[in-house]
């Protein structure tokens, strides 16, 4: 997937493209993908692909991060928002909050090490 995402950011979609219907060969019935067309569903593309072959790694926040700060998608387009499912509302949040047991961590004075713009 990271290859892929290289590739794409280098301008050639036909090798991301080969990247990422390699992976889907492993897989029995996963039908090949087809160009998505536009340099931004190629990389809505490639960002739900890594969705799903990287699921319940951790690596899903970071993407979605990254889609904004890199991508220059808006927050809106890229997080849940509006009304959640079970009752209230998404926040605007764009990243987990420090647990309250690693507020006393010395590595991470004052909350230094959030980046809440993205």
């Amino acid at each position: 997937m990271i290859e892929a995402e290289a590739q794409l950011h280098d301008g050639h979609p036909d090798v991301a493209l080969g990247i990422l219907n390699d992976a889907r060969t492993t897989v029995p019935g996963l039908d090949p993908l087809v160009d998505a067309g536009t340099d931004a569903a190629r990389v809505d593309q490639l960002f739900h692909e890594r969705a799903f072959w990287m699921f319940s790694t951790g690596h899903r926040l970071g993407d979605l991060r990254r889609l904004v700060r890199q991508y220059g998608r808006t927050p809106d387009a890229v997080f849940p928002n509006g009304e959640f499912l079970d009752g209230g509302n998404y926040g605007s949040d764009m990243n987990f909050p420090i647990p309250e047991a690693e507020k006393n961590n010395p590595s991470d004075p004052a909350g230094a090490c959030i980046d809440r713009n993205a």
